[in-house]
């Protein structure tokens, strides 16, 4: 009689979520993918020099070293959320909604890293360090100057609109899900 409670309770489970296991899978490898090339790309074209073929060099590198980490980022961080959220369907405004929150709440804990890392640096009197030059310093002693915040509100920004796009990709793949 337990099997078939638990057999009744896993139908129910499977009724009550709109995206099956196989979408929930394809949307996280989705992510992982447009993650991975929304990052590399940039990166591989500043390094390449604007060649193409030295751009394609960078980005098999940059896929044999920076694939495997999307990956485990994508199902260490992006899975439980994404199965959460998977549980309703999700309409193109909750797509947009859920990417620009998760991509947001990933890069405020990048800054509260990186500006509790530039807060230890600053009040160690033996170092000096300084990001920039001329009218263009970002950074003095771990401490961002008024530049500094503009190209870091610019680029978390960016990362945001990322977020959206990938999440709007990711949700024409899946669709709507099951409505009924």
């Amino acid at each position: 009689m337990e099997t078939h409670g638990k057999q009744s309770d896993n139908s129910l489970e499977n009724e009550t979520n709109a995206y099956s296991r196989r979408q929930w899978v394809t949307a996280v490898n989705t992510s992982a993918i447009l993650g991975w090339l929304v990052v590399s790309a940039p990166v591989s074209a500043e390094i390449s020099g604007g060649g193409f073929l030295p751009f394609l060099g960078v980005m098999v590198w940059a896929a044999g070293i920076g694939l495997p980490i999307a990956f485990g980022l994508s199902w260490l961080i992006t899975a439980p959320i994404l199965k959460r959220i998977m549980r309703g369907s999700i309409t193109w405004l909750g797509a947009i909604f859920y990417g620009g929150a998760i991509t947001f709440l990933i890069a405020l804990v990048s800054i509260v890293i990186g500006r509790f890392r530039g807060l230890m640096q600053s009040v160690n009197p033996s170092s000096f360090s300084q990001l920039g030059g001329g009218d263009k310093v970002r950074e003095i002693d771990g401490i961002l100057t008024a530049y500094g915040w503009l190209i870091l509100a610019q680029t978390t920004a960016m990362f945001v609109a990322a977020g959206i796009v990938i999440a709007l990709v990711v949700r024409s793949v899946i669709g709507p899900g099951n409505t009924t």
